[in-house]
């Protein structure tokens, strides 16, 4: 095996060259698939997800009409976000490209199902074409790369392929890493294995980062100084929402809403974190306050699920699907489908950033700030720190550590009006103040090759 002594932040270790974490990571991914075929072939068969993006994840099809109508252009940029977050933080970015260079020149990756409907939804219309991210074997990266054939790669936050990142490097493609972050958990758990991680972060080009403090934990890892650029976070030049009265009253009539309840919505919710809010609606309705709570989870496949907890405890629920068949007015609406949280995030009176009272890193907050509504979040917020830190220190957001909290809090934002509109414009404010990173970050990674000069697509 072929190792170098290197120098870096870590202090002196054995640094692995690409080529040796390249053979150890096939070698074990082989092994992996061969000892556990019995368990990840019924896997793929019986959820419907994998079984949905298997074969296309696996051999990604040659190109369709429409990618054919622009085979004039130059090669296209392929920017690739891992799921629903990402893909709405690459949105701006995206927005960004396909303004400079003609949707033409752009194709742009998801890896999930929920990523892949999302991006169907919010990106089709500026790139070329949305395609699944490949599986990391030889044979799904190298199908990908040859029907895409990209003259660049831009990842979106945090998504590294050990196979992927070598194959770019083998055919000397420019990979950057954009909107990058890495929190002290996923820092710890990287400088443990610095020697593997060093290599693949080598391969990047350049690696936009968030923070300072994101920069300094690259820096710790091995990457050049040079490299690194604190450009800020893409998620702040997201569009705010804008909705009509009217799209707010449908919406309000599908949810069976009357004129004066009070509306808490708890956006991207994870399994664990419904019980906690289950037993936060008691407290907030033995106060003689009657909310309705809209629960949004994380993954929608759940939503059965989660109207079975509040039910359990003795609150009526439906799903958003229920009540479009059968109208009816219930405490709790469980969404089961992506696309409107942004939407119901503008309906609330509070919201409630899940992933955050369970240690799931948190979610956005910035979303319910883009349509100035006072923001509450639990303790663990780890993968949006700097943020909702941000948020608290403005006055926009308040973290609570249990479901007493959460339904104290609650009910002084129903009650206590003036607080609950002076929060809402602080949030406002942190969101607005926060704008340009896509500027900065499209201007730190560079030109990315000649805008083509025929966009069919735009004709």
């Amino acid at each position: 095996m072929n190792f170098q002594q290197s120098k870096s932040p870590l202090g002196t270790t054995k640094a692995w060259s690409f080529g040796s974490v390249f053979f150890i990571y096939n070698f074990l991914m082989l092994a992996v698939i061969c000892l556990l075929w019995p368990i990840w072939v019924p896997l793929v068969w019986f959820r419907i997800k994998h079984r949905r993006t298997f074969i296309k994840r696996s051999f990604m099809a040659a190109p369709n009409r429409r990618d054919l109508e622009s085979a004039d252009t130059q090669k296209p940029i392929w920017i690739h976000a891992l799921s629903v977050g990402e893909v709405l933080s690459a949105e701006p970015l995206v927005n960004a490209l396909a303004k400079h260079y003609g949707v033409a020149s752009l194709v742009f990756t998801a890896s999930t199902y929920t990523g892949f409907e999302m991006a169907m939804r919010v990106i089709s219309p500026h790139v070329r074409a949305v395609r699944y991210f490949p599986y990391d074997t030889i044979f799904s990266v190298n199908r990908a790369l040859n029907v895409i054939r990209p003259r660049q790669v831009v990842i979106v936050e945090t998504d590294i392929w050990p196979n992927f990142l070598h194959r770019l490097n083998q055919r000397r493609i420019p990979v950057y890493l954009v909107n990058a972050r890495l929190s002290e958990r996923s820092f710890s758990g990287y400088k443990r294995i610095g020697f593997l991680i060093s290599p693949l972060l080598s391969v990047f080009s350049r690696i936009c980062v968030q923070t300072d403090a994101d920069q300094l934990r690259f820096r710790a890892l091995g990457v050049s100084e040079d490299k690194l650029k604190t450009v800020g976070n893409i998620k702040f030049d997201q569009d705010p929402v804008r909705v009509s009265s009217d799209d707010l009253k449908q919406l309000s009539d599908k949810l069976g809403l009357s004129a004066d309840a009070p509306i808490w919505v708890a956006g991207s919710t994870h399994e664990g974190e419904e019980k906690l809010l289950s037993n936060a609606l008691r407290v907030i309705c033995a106060s003689g306050i009657d909310p309705v709570l809209i629960v949004a989870p994380r993954d929608p496949g759940r939503a059965m699920d989660v109207c079975r907890i509040f039910n359990r405890a003795g609150v009526e629920s439906r799903t958003l699907d229920q009540m479009e068949r059968k109208k009816g007015s219930f405490r709790v609406v469980v969404i089961d489908r992506i696309g409107i949280l942004r939407m119901l995030y503008a309906l609330a009176d509070v919201a409630f950033v899940g992933g955050s009272l369970v240690k799931a890193g948190g979610h956005n907050p910035l979303e319910p700030a883009s349509v100035a509504k006072p923001i509450l979040f639990g303790s663990h917020t780890d993968d949006f720190r700097w943020i909702c830190q941000t948020l608290e220190n403005a006055g926009g957001a308040i973290r609570v550590e249990d479901p007493d909290q959460l339904a104290e809090q609650v009910l002084e934002l129903i009650v206590n009006k003036e607080k609950n509109r002076c929060m809402g414009r602080r949030a406002y404010a942190v969101f607005a103040k926060n704008r340009g990173a896509v500027e900065r970050t499209m201007a730190s990674i560079g030109p990315l090759g000649p805008a083509p000069q025929i966009d069919r697509l735009n004709r």
